[in-house]
């Protein structure tokens, strides 16, 4: 059976999911998270049966939450456990008009068939493209809605504010 437990600390399994399933480029340090978590920052870990599968890091403001890591382990990958855990997100934050961001498709990107993957993912998983492109962390992203629609402005907003607390300018 799925279960989500509330941490208050990033280590152990869930830091080295981090380091390994992430780019550089997408990776913030870890003082960056902890700095933000108890200011609107959570951070969400999935395990079955005692095992540890994944986690998700968001940002709410509001109404609205910026969806900003989720991963799996790679050996449940294709086991139907992220789509599990994205039903259970969605449903944990019903109220929520919440939002992703994933690395653009550049055809010139190394990993571009990942990219690629990754987004088709989320269209499969009931995301939607915005077309909209949104800078975090001095890297422009692809935003895909995960439930809900925000315009550019609040996402914009969300992000910076983010942003703001998780490099200790706020």
């Amino acid at each position: 059976m799925l279960r989500s437990e509330r941490m208050t600390f990033m280590d152990g399994p869930i830091l080295d999911l981090y380091k390994t399933a992430f780019s550089d480029a997408e990776r913030v340090p870890l003082e960056n998270i902890h700095r933000a978590m108890g200011k609107g920052a959570f951070l969400d870990a999935y395990s079955d049966e005692g095992r540890f599968i994944g986690f998700i890091f968001g940002f709410i403001d509001g109404d609205k939450l910026f969806f900003i890591y989720f991963a799996t382990v790679p050996e449940v990958r294709g086991q139907g456990y992220g789509a599990q855990i994205l039903k259970d997100f969605r449903q944990r934050y019903q109220d929520k008009r919440s939002f992703l961001v994933t690395e653009p498709k550049d055809s010139g990107a190394e990993d571009y068939i990942m990219r690629v993957r990754r987004q088709n993912y989320y269209i499969r998983n009931g995301c939607t493209e915005t077309g909209i492109k949104l800078l975090s962390d001095d890297v422009w992203f692809d935003a895909m809605f995960i439930q809900g629609t925000l315009s550019e402005e609040e996402m914009v907003k969300v992000v910076t504010l983010y942003e703001d607390i998780h490099n200790g300018r706020a």
